[in-house]
């Protein structure tokens, strides 16, 4: 049989022995009545056949131009984009890699353009519509996500078609040592508010018994700027115990938000942590999620290598940034790698991926009182964690 997407001939009949696509998850589509050759027409829409010949040297032409086109499209399909020597590139399609998923990840053409799926369906078809994603960096930005939670907020995304998003598990689970450190300073600051109350009706008592105008008129501005200083903190501390409130009153299944890029928001279904590592995977559902792919093998990153950030930095949601890899670390028996992409609050537990969307680390934290230190859990950390939940990646 002939195949439907690059016209080659053979004998079997599941899968394209030239392109690999898989005839069953192809759309099934009526065939549009045979047409004349548009002008503009082969060079809009890549041929999926041989196109028909017609007779005379026109008809020549046509057929040779289409030819052509076919043959250019096909090479740009599997040609690799080599890195670092020629070793080639980490990111390749999803097709298969899902059971039931029907887009494939993006793969980098001629151009740099991203080889979309032909049927975008579920959230990838919806975000997709929305925010489309015509470069594998954007492909990735619509992967990442906004987590909210009462004590503060982060990025994550999906490494799953069926709806597991990583994080970092500072970003979903606020460690009692935190929580302790947050009730003394409230704690300090409410005895601050009662002495300070205390020392005003001192002040005030005195005031009355003031017989010269000037010095009541200091007394009294300096009331004044007790008073405002005095509401101003008791406003604080009251937002503070709210918050403090909350926190302890905390629960992960209702209270932790996972917000797409469309703004619609995901209740979480399910959240585990790692003991070892700053890392966290949820569980939303949801049906063919766009998701970052791992590298499969990073020997070629190394200093020097371009990569990006997505996030939600300061608040700013889907931010993409990017840096070069400055070098790999280890900091209490654990690697880390130290780049210079800019990572700020809000950015922790978003990707680090090169230039082709592939998954390179987890942003995780930076180097306090210094600019362009950042550092992020590498992929294979989440491979060890959590890699019996996600099929082994």
């Amino acid at each position: 049989m002939d195949c439907p997407k690059c016209g080659h001939a053979q004998a079997g009949e599941k899968e394209c022995e030239r392109c690999g696509v898989i005839f069953a998850r192809l759309p099934k589509k009526e065939e549009p009545p045979e047409a004349p050759v548009q002008p503009g027409q082969a060079e809009m829409e890549p041929p999926v056949a041989a196109a028909k010949t017609s007779s005379g040297p026109a008809g020549w032409l046509v057929a040779m131009v289409v030819g052509l086109l076919a043959g250019w499209y096909l090479f740009g399909q599997h040609q690799q984009t080599a890195v670092d020597g020629g070793q080639p590139a980490a990111v390749s399609s999803l097709e298969g890699e899902q059971e039931g998923s029907k887009t494939q990840s993006p793969q980098l053409q001629q151009g740099g353009r991203v080889d979309q799926p032909q049927t975008a369906e579920g959230l990838a078809g919806k975000l997709a519509a929305a925010f489309p994603a015509d470069t594998p960096l954007e492909y990735a930005r619509n992967a990442t996500v906004f987590i909210k939670t009462p004590w503060g907020s982060g990025s994550g995304f999906f490494v799953t078609a069926n709806g597991y998003i990583i994080t970092n598990r500072h970003v979903v689970e606020f460690d009692a040592a935190q929580l302790k450190e947050f009730k003394n300073k409230a704690d300090k600051l409410a005895n601050d508010l009662e002495r300070d109350r205390r020392n005003r009706e001192v002040l005030q008592n005195q005031l009355a018994s003031i017989r010269e105008p000037g010095v009541r008129r200091q007394v009294e501005e300096e009331l004044q700027r007790r008073q405002e200083a005095y509401d101003k903190y008791s406003a604080m501390h009251k937002e503070i115990v709210g918050q403090l409130q909350r926190i302890e009153r905390s629960s992960w299944s209702s209270d932790i938000k996972v917000i797409l890029i469309d703004g619609s928001e995901l209740p979480v279904q399910s959240l585990k942590m790692s003991d070892r590592t700053d890392l966290a995977l949820l569980s939303v559902d949801c049906y063919n999620a766009p998701f970052i792919r791992p590298v499969t093998d990073n020997r070629h990153f190394g200093q020097g290598q371009k990569v990006y950030s997505i996030g939600s930095p300061m608040g700013l949601q889907n931010t993409v940034t990017g840096g070069i890899i400055s070098g790999y670390r280890e900091h209490k028996g654990r690697k880390f790698i130290q780049t210079d992409a800019p990572i700020n609050p809000g950015n922790s537990g978003g990707p680090l991926i090169d230039e082709q969307g592939g998954l390179i680390g987890i942003n995780t934290m930076v180097l306090r009182e210094a600019q362009g230190i950042g550092f992020a859990v590498p992929i294979q950390e989440v491979k060890t964690e959590f890699g019996q939940y996600l099929g082994g990646m």
